[in-house]
């Protein structure tokens, strides 16, 4: 069966009218009548309200209040599905592309989260990667490790004291963060994990 919301046609065959009831609105919005969907977040304040929403035992802060407002995100890309006939938020990351030495492009990229649970197992966030990483190809990449990141060996190893594209303040960040404690390097290919 199918009905409206907001104007736009959802599927409601396995949404309860009370989990609808209960769904941030514009989860439904972004899910339309689809069982899973990867969508473009408007900005920041967007993908937390989202995610809180989907996430309450999840709670995630705005990236300045942890401390990252030298390592930006500003383009947030997000997996939205359809769980127990409810649209949830499971998984988020982006990049924030930035102008470098000589004028040349650079992106930091990051943010990655998934919820982890049996609906989102997998890869989840790859699938945010693959889309985000399109717009980034041939770029250099700059990014910040957990410990998991650098114990599953998604870091390349590159860390050079200066680069010819990303700012020396920005290399200068990641090399004296306690944060990453040397869990960070660059990236110029396009088939990598991370996560932030």
């Amino acid at each position: 069966m199918l009905t409206t919301w907001k104007g736009r046609m959802i599927g409601v065959d396995d949404m309860s009218w009370w989990n609808l009831i209960k769904s941030h609105p514009r989860l439904l919005e972004l899910l339309g009548n689809k069982k899973e969907i990867l969508v473009k977040l408007n900005n920041e304040s967007e993908m937390l309200e989202l995610w809180n929403a989907s996430n309450p035992e999840l709670q995630m802060q705005a990236r300045s209040s942890r401390g990252l407002s030298n390592y930006p995100i500003d383009t947030w890309f997000g997996l939205i599905k359809k769980v127990e006939g409810k649209p949830v938020l499971g998984a988020v990351g982006g990049y924030a592309l930035r102008q470098g030495k000589e004028g040349k492009k650079f992106a930091y990229i990051g943010g990655i989260r998934g919820n982890r649970t049996k609906h989102f197992k997998g890869d989840a966030s790859g699938k945010i990667r693959v889309k985000y990483l399109a717009d980034l190809k041939g770029i250099p990449k700059i990014a910040g490790y957990t410990q998991m990141g650098k114990d599953a060996g998604f870091m390349s190893g590159e860390q050079p004291e200066i680069h010819e594209v990303i700012p020396d303040e920005v290399l200068n960040f990641f090399k004296t963060s306690d944060r990453y404690d040397n869990r960070w390097d660059i990236k110029k290919n396009d088939s990598w994990i991370i996560w932030v």
